[in-house]
């Protein structure tokens, strides 16, 4: 006979890449970020601000670098390269004061935020019935609430600010690139094709590796959260060996998902600097060219090499982000998978509460299996009076816990009902009342 025991499934390797990619599921992601961020919108809309003015004050030294060699230094002008170096230093200064602002400002909404996620995961795991318990390891529920937060709490308080400093510069970059000279623009991004391959290729290859790094270090704080909450049954049973042995290879599993993290960070961002350095020959041969042919000034030249590092720099750090934001969606789809879980056990409108009972029990042709399994009782009938001793023998998985759990209603029966006092009305108390009859508290401490 085929013991069924509720959970063992979750021993089972199982898939770890982050499957939809859809509008529809991003759009839910991001639905559910703005929901935690309302609360907060004052300060978040300020954050936005400060964020903008200390984008926009980094990008103007450059440009002024341009006016002070060819106003000020060639031309021997030393009352107009002092306005460009007090210039220089004001954008400096809001730069600094802007960049303070948006980073305090970030850092208190995004705190709060993960505070608030966690509550409100912790809260909704109070909710949900035993049967999800049951079928999951108590240390995936506890990685929910601690490394997948904590990989969101990577990208709500930093990444962000990242992501939209580094687009804004990037393109802010690209259309003052043209303003400078649309030749040598056109010239310098001549290898954005190149990288871009590169870009989507390493999209490809990260979504899959950090998905899996995410998945494995969830198994190791499962096996790490039930073997240490077992161990006087570990030693009971002289399994040390064998725990330090699947440990291992747990451990193992993980190391190699981050090693492949690893390889690709290392051939990616080496080649991104590589593009980088090519880009600038191209403005120094090209640049020097038209310099030569008096078609731009050195000042226009040295503020292109300026911005050409610029606009590489968000490259690298967009590209760097990208882990993050893949730990980070990965994160957040399985802390949705947690919050999208309904409890088994429903209470239908109008429930009243279940009055004090005499403890006459009985279950009348009940049915029940855990989840999709077969059934565990297939036709359960038991009369137990008020006050008697009842002990259950069986074999393991013959379902005696499982007629506990009913009592308690930790899950419902598939079929039958289960009544206490059957000499009230109606043929007794209906612990899954029918006809709207439900009851809010379970049975457990309502004995008279």
């Amino acid at each position: 006979m085929r013991v069924w025991q509720p959970g063992s499934h979750l021993t089972m390797q199982r898939g770890a890449e982050v499957e939809d990619w859809s509008w529809r599921r991003t759009r839910r992601r991001l639905a559910t970020l703005a929901r935690l961020t309302a609360p907060y919108r004052t300060r978040t809309v300020f954050s936005i601000f400060s964020l903008l003015l200390a984008t926009a004050t980094a990008l103007a030294p450059p440009f002024l670098s341009k006016y002070a060699i060819d106003d000020g230094i060639r031309r021997h002008d030393l009352g107009t390269l002092w306005v460009i170096v007090a210039a220089f230093l004001l954008a400096g200064l809001a730069n600094w004061g802007m960049s303070y602002l948006q980073t305090y400002l970030t850092g208190w909404v995004g705190e709060r935020i993960l505070a608030d996620l966690r509550l409100k995961l912790f809260g909704h795991l109070q909710r949900l019935s035993l049967g999800f318990f049951e079928r999951n390891r108590a240390g995936v529920i506890i990685s929910r609430l601690t490394n997948d937060v904590e990989a969101l709490d990577q990208l709500v308080t930093d990444g962000v600010t990242t992501l939209v400093q580094s687009t804004l510069t990037l393109f802010g970059t690209a259309i003052l690139l043209f303003v400078l000279d649309w030749r040598l623009a056109l010239a310098t991004l001549a290898v954005i094709p190149v990288m871009s391959v590169g870009t989507i290729l390493f999209r490809i290859y990260s979504s899959r590796a950090y998905a899996a790094v995410r998945e494995r270090l969830g198994l190791v704080t499962a096996t790490l959260a039930e073997d240490i909450a077992g161990m006087r049954i570990v030693q009971a049973f002289t399994r040390e060996e064998r725990n330090i042995a699947h440990f291992r290879e747990v451990a193992e599993r993980y190391r190699d998902a981050n090693m492949q993290t690893v390889v690709l960070n290392a051939l990616y961002f080496p080649f991104v600097d590589l593009v980088s350095s090519v880009a600038l020959a191209v403005v120094l041969g090209y640049g020097g060219h038209l310099y030569f042919q008096g078609d731009v000034t050195l000042g226009t030249l040295f503020a292109f090499l300026l911005y050409v590092q610029n606009f590489f720099d968000p490259v690298q750090q967009l590209s760097q982000l990208y882990s993050t934001f893949l730990s980070a969606t990965a994160a957040l789809d399985k802390i949705m998978d947690v919050l999208d879980e309904e409890p088994q056990v429903l209470d239908k409108p109008g429930a009243r509460e279940l009055p004090t009972i005499e403890g006459h029990v009985r279950f009348e042709h009940v049915r029940f299996g855990y989840g999709e399994g077969p059934d565990v009782l297939p036709d359960l009938d038991l009369d137990v009076p008020a006050g008697t001793t009842v002990a259950l023998v069986g074999h393991t998985g013959a379902g005696k816990s499982t007629i506990a759990k009913l009592l308690a209603r930790f899950y419902d029966p598939r079929d039958g009902r289960i009544t206490f006092d059957e000499h009230r009305p109606a043929g007794g108390v209906p612990l899954r009342g029918h006809g709207g009859r439900e009851h809010r508290l379970r049975p457990a401490g309502r004995f008279g």
